[in-house]
């Protein structure tokens, strides 16, 4: 500890811990996230602007790791207690298999947000 580190302001415990999920889940920063941004409005047909869909998308990565059994309804509830408004029963059912995909491509194959491509109906790394 240097003499003068009193004077920084003390550590956000909560910041540190997102910044290590967001590190580890977005490695190439700001190109997997809008990489994320730009497959959720997509989904979504550009109908919210892209800072709302970043909120959306970044929210929903943590959730979608974090939790014990991801599925279609915890999705569902995710997105109820703030945003489901947007979002028809089609675009969750869309944005959960985008959600899948990425989690497949992360996990398994080391692939980064950014390296998920869409395929028609698909998604591909």
């Amino acid at each position: 500890m240097g003499f003068f580190d009193f004077l920084k302001p003390p550590q956000n415990p909560m910041g540190e811990i997102f910044e290590k999920i967001s590190n580890s889940i977005f490695p190439k920063g700001d190109k997997d996230i809008d990489a994320g941004t730009n497959e959720l409005l997509h989904i979504l047909n550009n109908k919210i602007d892209y800072n709302t869909a970043k909120s959306i998308f970044l929210k929903s990565v943590v959730i979608s790791r974090i939790s014990e059994s991801f599925d279609k309804e915890r999705l569902r509830a995710h997105l109820a207690g703030y945003c489901l408004n947007h979002f028809n029963d089609a675009q969750v059912v869309s944005y959960y298999n985008y959600l899948v995909a990425l989690s497949a491509a992360m996990t398994i194959h080391r692939r980064t947000p950014s390296e998920v491509k869409r395929n028609g109906d698909i998604y591909s790394w």
